[in-house]
């Protein structure tokens, strides 16, 4: 069935009696996908607990008949959570999309199972790190635990998955309203009223824009905290986005949070650094989670990917040139800068310097692909 936003999903939970979790049938925790699920007491898969990158995409697929024999077992009362990521975009998307069903079950709950995204001795290694960010989100996030071989659990809450990509960035009625009641509430609005969403600091080898440190110094002319997320807490950016009045940033994984706590006062530019149409699912999620509709600015001229020494082109790692006056006229024009004569293209000679210096650091060629 077509995930419809303003369908509500609580009617299709299940309480699942003797519920066997298996986190990899064959052991292989690498890759995006795996065979991997859930089964009720007599043995029947439960297509609803498949975790899904965005409607009709699984991302863990039927183990197998018969299923493995259980090595562990758990008593009480649990949420299934699905697979827990550490990648910042794929936690925000896929791990906090079952945790709005903690509010629509009348038992006590236990805590939250996870599928870990990698195997350890220890899943609690994985676990403990991912902590400071779920506690954020509220009821069904107090005692998160990860699993890496079979378990059998005396009481699993299954519920559909209420929020990912493709159409479900919107978000399901009972997620919405889990993340309007709580995410971020223990956690008081401080910062700059406008941010500027750098990607300079990341690493190398991540995709970005050329020439951005000159964003930058033209931004903060104009008042912008140049913001760089992934350096801070991440309390510290739910206070920043709380405060913030007016954002511009990149189409990133940092405005899938953004959008959690975005207020609809709140102005948002996203100036686009791939030329695939990512504007529509930031949009809808912006739209449906704060009621704020982004500006989207396309200046796009060159954009450049990396070459291995194999010959290989890496599909991700997009490094974009942009047009500088046309991104300084629609900044002006929506009313995000109020001094546009800075917008210049920079030196020719500045952008082939970067280019090299990206080649190197990554030993890899970089190579035109066209702009769509």
């Amino acid at each position: 069935m077509a995930f419809d936003p303003d369908r509500k999903l609580a009617p299709q939970i299940r309480i699942v009696e003797n519920a066997l979790i298996v986190p990899s049938a064959d052991g292989d925790f690498r890759g995006l996908f795996r065979k991997a699920g859930v089964y009720d007491g007599d043995g029947h898969y439960l297509p609803l607990a498949e975790c899904l990158r965005s409607p009709g995409l699984p991302i863990t697929m039927r183990p197998g008949t018969p299923p493995p024999e259980a090595q562990d077992h758990l008593k009480g009362c649990w949420l299934y959570g699905g697979m827990l990521f550490s990648h910042f975009g794929h936690f925000l998307l896929q791990s906090t999309s079952r945790l709005w069903a903690a509010e629509h079950v009348d038992d006590k709950l236990d805590g939250t199972i996870f599928l870990t995204r990698q195997r350890m001795t220890w899943p609690a290694r994985y676990v403990r790190p991912l902590v400071p960010r779920l506690r954020h989100f509220g009821p069904g996030t107090e005692n998160p635990v990860g699993v890496v071989k079979p378990v059998r659990v005396e009481r699993l809450v299954v519920a559909p998955q209420g929020f990912g990509g493709g159409p479900a960035i919107a978000g399901c009625p009972e997620f919405r309203d889990y993340i309007h009641r709580h995410f971020g509430r223990d956690v008081p609005a401080e910062g700059a009223e406008k941010i500027y969403i750098s990607r300079t600091k990341l690493f190398t080898k991540r995709s970005r824009y050329l020439a951005e440190p000159r964003i930058e110094a033209l931004l903060e002319k104009e008042g912008y905290r140049i913001f760089h997320p992934q350096t801070l807490p991440f309390e510290e950016q739910i206070a920043q986005y709380k405060a913030a009045r007016r954002i511009i940033s990149c189409d990133s994984s940092a405005l899938h949070l953004a959008a959690l706590l975005a207020g609809p006062d709140t102005q948002v530019a996203m100036t686009l650094r791939r030329s695939e149409d990512m504007a529509p699912e930031f949009i809808d999620q912006f739209r449906y989670l704060c009621g704020v509709s982004p500006v989207v600015i396309d200046t796009i001229t060159k954009q450049y990917q990396r070459r291995l020494s194999d010959g290989v082109i890496q599909p991700g790692g997009t490094f974009s040139e942009i047009d500088f006056a046309k991104m300084g006229r629609e900044l002006h024009a929506a009313g995000f800068i109020g001094d546009r004569s800075g917008w210049t293209a920079p030196p020719p000679e500045m952008l082939a310097a970067e280019r090299r210096a990206i080649e190197e650091s990554n030993g890899v060629e970089l190579v035109e692909k066209p702009v769509d």
